[in-house]
């Protein structure tokens, strides 16, 4: 074999060319230690690092609180596209789009109406590609920029909360769950930024120079061994030992009480006495009750069988405005009752119970029973019906009856003249706010609150519609500016020129005593579920096209259960009116049907247990749909799927269930089951004839830093009284 002799220098020059050629094929900054080093000298970056040399840093990725087009990313100067372009990116591994994503969901359809995409830093910051970590704008924060911040942290004044915790118990699942915050201010401070220190509530004095007087909370509470029934009454039932009140004032802060004693096994006031009750309120701190504000009044069943409870009634006129009811507290050591039974006997059935409840006044911001019907004091008639007929029947005439005692409560408000009557019915005026129903009548303009059912007799069935007329009463020689006037539903019974009363009057019933109307400009509408369209219970339509939506419900509770569901969120769009939270109900107790709605058939119903005056309006908490019991559709239980949640406890028992066998009555309820009897009435407000009568500083001063500063002619630290001497 020949070897060819090879030149030094040129295995020099090779050895040189070879170690460029390896410098050049090495990635930028060999990847900064951030990635591969790929085919053609390109870096393919690990997880959350992008950039040539994979040395910038990617920042945490959230729902986008706006929406923004990323650009013309393919640059094809063509207009931006939802297709997929760039795939493969660090940033975009699988893809991404110009304008926005199409979003997709497991079956491969493109949606609609579909926003706030994920985006680096939510779109409200700026990425620092060096840390990694998201720069937020002014407002945001968190690690993407996800959360809106809370201004001025709230002021040392509020928690800062997350807008489903304020929805409170209105089920709040938006896009921005978790995302958007807000304050959520300490009691006597309000704001955005919880930076306002609120001043104090007053009556203004304006609104009690006349006859008009204002309605302040009047509380009740019983303290009782139970049942009379279970525990064989007094003096069997008697309970002793200590409890607690707690007490919320107009901002909602609560505030306990010192231990109370309490006995109800003597029948003497003075084995627990008001005025050991007064004073431990009178003495809670700030002096949050002012001193000789409370008035009190107490009551005991003296009879043996009877339950031997103490009743007590509270009246706050220093605490103008809405008051939350009472709470007591008869576990003062923790698990140990402090109130127990006197009886220990193994036989003994007495169970210490607590009831709070209102009856027929509480306390409010706004009149909206302002506008006074002058010229015109009425008393109240009639007494306590003891029918159980559906219907008034004079045999004569009518097979069916003249009139329903539907919604009858055996009252009506007795009138001396027809001056007065005609005044009257120029200031109910129209009942139902809508003129082109067409049911004005006379030339007061008004409507009745009723309607005529034809019968198919010689005379129709008269009973109420849909829109009865609502009223205060106030008594004419009312002893203070406190004394409050009570709400009536009543509807016009022309067959025997009537104004009947739906809900009766149980505190007083005295026919001699005289009151003043008010009025208002809002509509009572009984809630039912209308199939024809039109809107209300009209003539000529069965009542199974037209069923009321009817309620159940225990003595001192303030959960309802429906016959039929009513949520505006979840309703059938022919429940009219739907209800949701904030709305404001009557729940009166009054005559209802039983046996059938239908008031020209029916032949029995439920009449009202007389227990409390009833004309209170309720606000409605919460309003949702439960999962069945065993209730629910069983033959001894009832329908307890569709529930509303009162902001008090209602005064009387709506436990009566329909004997109906006609599916489709009471609300379309589900086939037979169970319901109860009570209509529901929601009340809407007019933006006119209101009066807001509590307000900060009485509607008579301003509210600087908590301090009132009184107008000229009023002084006082809520600026509600007059100083004659100052104007």
């Amino acid at each position: 074999l020949r070897y060819r002799r090879v030149d030094p220098t040129m295995r020099s020059v090779a050895v040189f060319l070879a170690l460029v050629a390896g410098a050049n094929a090495e990635c930028p900054n060999a990847c900064s230690g951030n990635g591969a080093c790929s085919a053609y000298d390109m870096c393919t970056c690990y997880r959350n690092f992008q950039g040539a040399d994979c040395s910038q840093r990617t920042c945490p990725f959230g729902i986008a609180h706006v929406d923004s087009p990323k650009g013309d990313l393919d640059m094809s100067a063509d207009s931006l596209t939802t297709d997929t372009v760039i795939n493969g990116s660090a940033v975009y591994p699988f893809g991404t789009e110009e304008l926005f994503p199409s979003m997709k969901n497991s079956d491969g359809d493109v949606l609609d109406e579909t926003a706030h995409y994920y985006m680096e830093c939510s779109n409200k910051g700026l990425c620092d590609r060096k840390e990694g970590q998201c720069e937020c704008f002014d407002g945001y924060e968190g690690s993407s920029c996800q959360r809106a911040s809370c201004p001025e942290g709230c002021s040392g004044h509020g928690t800062c909360e997350h807008i489903e915790t304020l929805a409170g118990d209105v089920t709040y699942a938006l896009w921005d769950t978790g995302m958007t915050m807000g304050c959520k201010c300490d009691p006597g401070y309000s704001g955005a930024d919880c930076s306002g220190k609120d001043c104090k509530y007053g009556i203004d004095p304006a609104y009690v120079d006349d006859d008009a007087t204002a309605r302040v909370s009047e509380q009740f509470y019983e303290i009782s061994g139970g049942s009379a029934t279970l525990s064989g009454g007094f003096p069997d039932d008697a309970v002793a030992g200590t409890y607690a009140i707690k007490f919320y004032d107009v901002f909602g802060e609560d505030y306990v009480t010192a231990p109370i004693t309490i006995s109800t096994e003597s029948t003497s006031t003075t084995s627990a006495p008001c005025s050991d009750v007064v004073a431990a309120l009178e003495a809670l701190p700030n002096t949050v009750i002012p001193t000789g504000s409370v008035y009190c009044s107490q009551s005991q069943a003296q009879t043996a069988g009877v339950s031997s409870g103490h009743t007590y009634s509270l009246t706050f006129t220093g605490n103008p405005g809405y008051l939350k009811p009472l709470t007591l507290d008869t576990y003062l050591d923790g698990a140990r009752e402090t109130v127990a039974p006197v009886n220990t006997s193994a036989t003994s059935k007495a169970r210490t119970t607590v009831v709070t409840y209102q009856e027929g006044i509480s306390g409010e911001f706004v009149d909206y029973f302002a506008a006074k019907c002058t010229g015109v004091e009425v008393s109240i008639s009639g007494s306590t019906s003891a029918s159980t007929d559906a219907t008034h029947s004079d045999g004569a005439s009518s097979t069916f009856g003249l009139y329903s005692y539907e919604m009858n409560s055996g009252y009506y408000l007795g009138i001396t003249t027809a001056a007065e009557e005609a005044l009257l019915k120029k200031c109910l005026g129209d009942s139902d706010g809508n003129d082109s129903y067409g049911n004005n009548v006379e030339v007061y303009d008004w409507d009745y609150g009723s309607y005529k059912v034809s019968a198919g007799t010689v005379d129709d069935v008269e009973t109420p519609s849909s829109h009865p007329h609502a009223i205060k009463l106030v008594s004419t020689v009312a002893k203070d500016d406190y004394t409050g006037g009570l709400y009536y539903l009543t509807w016009y019974q022309s067959t025997l020129n009537k104004f009947v009363l739906i809900n009766a009057p149980v505190t007083t019933t005295s026919s001699t005593a005289s009151y003043y109307v008010y009025t208002t400009d809002g509509v009572v509408e009984r809630v039912i579920y209308d199939t024809t369209g039109h809107g209300q219970i009209i003539r000529g339509q069965k009542i199974t096209a037209q069923p009321p939506i009817t309620a159940y419900f225990t003595q001192y509770s303030n959960v309802m259960y429906t016959s039929y569901d009513v949520a505006c969120e979840t309703a059938s769009y022919m429940v009219e009116p739907c209800l949701d939270k904030g709305d404001m109900l009557f729940v009166v107790d009054t005559t209802y049907l039983v046996d059938s709605q239908n008031v020209s058939a029916a032949t029995t119903a439920a009449l009202p247990s007389y227990a409390a005056d009833s004309g209170n309006l309720y606000t409605i908490k919460k309003i949702y749909k439960h999962d069945p019991t065993k209730l629910t559709f069983s033959n001894t239980g009832y329908e307890d799927r569709f529930r509303i949640v009162l902001d008090q406890n209602i005064p009387f028992a709506g436990t009566t269930t329909t004997t109906s066998d006609v599916s489709g009555e009471f609300g379309a309820r589900s086939g037979l089951t169970n319901v109860g009897v009570v209509g529901l009435f929601k009340f809407t407000p007019a933006t006119t004839g209101n009066y807001e009568f509590v307000s900060q500083c009485s509607n008579r001063g301003s509210c600087l830093e908590g301090t009132c500063e009184c107008y000229r002619g009023y002084a006082t630290d809520d600026c509600s009284s007059v100083n004659v001497h100052a104007l």
